[in-house]
């Protein structure tokens, strides 16, 4: 699988604990049994909720992958980060950061 970025140099992944649940609406995240007591997100984006919901099915909760398979326009991708950032606030996602590329140190002469 290759590894790229939809948004600002982040990776982003679905954490294990947490659970979808499809609406009419979009679609409901919740956690249950963390420090913070749990959480309840209600997502007004059935198409997030498919993302996510195809990150957890078929790329092992890397929402990235599934974003770069589901989403050909760079407009939709810098539309999702917004919502990329508010689940990684609340705890839904994990970020990693990408590495800067590392110039080739090989002299030439």
């Amino acid at each position: 699988m290759t590894m790229t970025a939809h948004s600002a140099g982040y990776r982003y992944r679905l954490l294990p604990e947490v659970k979808i649940r499809r609406e009419a609406f979009g679609g409901i995240l919740y956690k249950y049994g963390c420090a913070d007591r749990g959480s309840l997100s209600f997502i007004n984006s059935p198409r997030l909720i498919e993302l996510l919901l195809l990150a957890r099915e078929q790329f092992a909760g890397d929402l990235s992958a599934a974003i770069e398979q589901q989403v050909s326009s760079a407009a939709a991708k810098a539309h999702l980060s917004a919502a990329l950032a508010e689940l990684l606030k609340r705890g839904y996602l994990e970020a990693e950061v990408l590495a800067e590329p590392v110039p080739d140190e090989t002299e030439t002469e």
